[in-house]
């Protein structure tokens, strides 16, 4: 199970340590968890599965394998780190620099946060 929650920091893929204390300047209201909700299920849900788990319809055969947002790794990342990673990409995890605004990453971030039991 370890494998599959920290597969990006086995490969390598951490974020620096500057991105990963930016704080989100977005509040986790119920409309920044909405808006973030709505984007996460045309944009992220395919890989990452509808409930956070990295069991979407095209996580099979991708390797790494899909950060399960339920598992201690999601709850380790900081939101620094979950932005520079959305914005960033690697892998295939895509780039989301250009499709989404800054501050529609940030809903995306609040609304992954509910995906979590202690973050």
């Amino acid at each position: 199970m370890a494998t599959f929650a920290f597969a990006h920091e086995e490969s390598g893929w951490i974020a620096p340590e500057k991105e990963k204390k930016v704080k989100n300047p977005v509040k986790a209201t119920k409309e920044s968890i909405q808006k973030g909700k709505e984007i996460y299920d045309k944009k992220c849900a395919l890989c990452h599965g509808d409930k956070g788990d990295g069991k979407g319809p095209a996580s099979g055969g991708l390797d790494p394998k899909p950060t399960n947002f339920k598992e201690s790794h999601g709850e380790k990342m900081t939101d620094g780190e979950h932005f520079w990673k959305i914005t960033t990409g690697r892998g295939p995890m895509p780039s989301y620099e250009k499709d989404l605004t800054v501050e529609e990453r940030w809903h995306v971030i609040n609304y992954v946060n509910t995906f979590m039991k202690y973050k």
